[in-house]
């Protein structure tokens, strides 16, 4: 029996009119697990969709699946993304929902979505591997990022093939969940799963066998001991940036934030349980805690989204929540970056008025900008170098150019206080490591208040110094 599983040759992959492989050969063996890596933007989700059948992909690809073993003989891709469908078939929504009764009643929940046996091991297995168990009857809409990533892992792996194909799958995770997964991954591959995984984290899990890198159009097989030595040589300095625009915010009161004794419950479901927290202004805090521990729900309280901030006793840029002000009155005082701003932005619209939008707070630019504001928003661009892409689509951008454009977008109003709520998932290493420096040379000298949401300790600006931690509830 023939010993390859994949065997690609003369390969020819475009994007839009943008060749990312040509001419290229690659094969991966059975039972050789392999890591894809290369440049932001390089094409490696377009190869693994193709692998997939999702995308037109020139060449020839033969696929030798073992039609005797017990393993589908197919091809299961889990996306970097993942939405999901109401119970009336409507996909879109909007952030806010997630907390409104209404909307969550409309959606269906975990254990209808897994079609949920108690007597079933390898489901059960994967919901404990995953610490889904205590969410199970929780509805879809109300999954922060990281429950979304973990469902969609459960739905993917639980009937398995033999070719496993992960993009970036441990973005969101927390970090017990994501060595869990590790391990779980390295198990399957032993009973004859054939991995490819994703992942822009220059640490190689154990359990891959090989590298298969895209460079300068063409796939490039290397050993695991020879990416890590030349991971070693590659050392990428980023010019410092110094925006000279943004001032020191104007501000007449002590406490950005003041929570006392917060409860926030969903069909008796307790998230939060007397909760206090305060925030003085200029405090650079990072908030952690594991999937499904409430920080989604606490940044929701702040940001304005979330309707039991009513219930509780929050005072917020020294006024108590309640007391006449409204939502947009609270957005217009908080720059936000979250990967579910991302997933939902109109990127149909072009980077600059991307930027734009900002001054209005919306996920798209519904009104008419001023002069000053267009010239405010080219200057960020200007001192980035980056006026060749202000009227590119954002979705012709690279995923790192998008989320830039959403820190400007941020930036652009100067508000006293920013959210960044797991700015860096989704980026590769380069990306992240530019990220973070620009964050530290923007804040470290200001008197901006900083909310900082990460798992990963290396994409952590040094500039945050201060540290919340939120434990989940046990109902």
């Amino acid at each position: 029996m023939t010993d390859y599983l994949i065997k690609a040759e003369n390969i020819i992959l475009r994007r839009g009119s943008t060749t990312l492989l040509e001419n290229s050969d690659f094969s991966i063996l059975r039972g050789e697990n392999i890591l894809l890596v290369g440049a932001s933007s390089s094409g490696k989700s377009s190869l693994v969709k193709a692998l997939a059948g999702q995308l037109y992909i020139g060449g020839n690809i033969e696929f030798n699946f073992n039609t005797e073993h017990s393993l589908l003989s197919k091809v299961i891709l889990v996306e970097q993304y993942f939405t999901f469908k109401d119970n009336f078939g409507a996909q879109d929504f909007y952030y806010q929902q997630r907390y409104n009764s209404y909307d969550a009643e409309k959606t269906m929940t975990i254990h209808q979505a897994i079609g949920y046996n108690k007597s079933d091991v390898f489901l059960n297995e994967l919901l404990l591997i995953l610490n889904l168990f205590h969410r199970i009857n929780t509805p879809l809409i109300q999954l922060s990022s990281g429950e979304r990533k973990k469902l969609q892992l459960v739905l993917a792996l639980y009937k398995t093939s033999q070719l496993v194909i992960l993009d970036n799958p441990f973005i969101g995770l927390d970090t017990e969940s994501k060595n869990n997964l590790i391990m779980y991954l390295a198990k399957i591959s032993k009973i004859g799963v054939n991995i490819i995984l994703i992942d822009d984290s220059k640490i190689v899990p154990e359990f891959i066998s090989s590298v298969i890198k895209i460079d300068n159009k063409q796939l490039l097989k290397l050993s695991v001991t020879e990416y890590c030595s030349s991971l070693l040589k590659t050392s990428v300095k980023h010019d410092m940036i110094y925006f000279n625009l943004l001032k020191n915010p104007l501000v007449d009161y002590k406490y950005i934030i003041k929570l006392e004794n917060i409860n926030v419950s969903y069909y008796q479901k307790k998230v939060l349980s007397n909760l206090s927290w305060s925030v003085l202004t200029g405090e650079k805090w990072l908030l952690q805690g594991v999937n499904s521990a409430g920080k989604s729900t606490l940044l929701s309280l702040i940001n304005g989204d979330h309707p039991q901030a009513y219930a509780n006793q929050i005072e917020l840029f020294g006024r108590l929540r309640g007391s006449g002000e409204t939502i947009w009155d609270i957005k217009r005082q908080i720059g936000y970056i979250s990967p579910e701003l991302h997933w939902n932005f109109d990127k149909s619209i072009s980077c600059l008025n991307a930027i734009l939008s900002g001054f209005f707070d919306t996920q798209g630019l519904y009104h008419l900008a001023n002069n000053d504001q267009k010239k405010l928003a080219i200057s960020y661009l200007e001192q980035l170098n980056l006026c060749y892409i202000a009227e590119m689509p954002l979705y012709q951008v690279s995923s790192g150019i998008q989320r830039l454009m959403l820190l400007i977008r941020a930036l652009v109003k100067n508000p006293p206080l920013f959210i960044f709520d797991e700015p860096c998932q989704g980026l590769d290493d380069e990306q992240s490591q530019f990220f973070v420096n620009l964050l530290d040379n923007l804040f470290t000298y200001s008197n901006h208040t900083i909310i900082y949401v990460s798992h990963r300790e290396d994409q952590i600006p040094k500039c945050v110094n201060k540290y919340f931690k939120l434990n989940p509830i046990i109902n």
